[in-house]
């Protein structure tokens, strides 16, 4: 039998609004970023932004519900 060990993903400590790259260059490294709408709730250049601050870039998630999210993590 195969166990699975998968965090389970809180969507209230995803940050789901970013409007500008001053805001991006503000979050702690740790902080959850992301959408239910694959990655178009941001600008192009938020989501760049984003992309800059992550070392594993956009990752899909199953949110509790069974939703699915495009998340990306503030590593750097």
């Amino acid at each position: 039998m195969e166990t699975q060990n998968a965090a389970v993903l809180d969507p209230a400590a995803i940050i789901t609004r970013i409007t500008s790259i001053k805001e991006v260059r503000a979050l702690p490294v740790g902080t959850l970023v992301g959408d239910l709408h694959g990655g178009l709730t941001f600008t192009d250049a938020v989501a760049a932004a984003l992309e800059c601050r992550s070392t594993s870039g956009w990752q899909e998630a199953h949110g509790p519900a069974g939703e699915i999210w495009t998340i990306i993590v503030i590593s750097r």
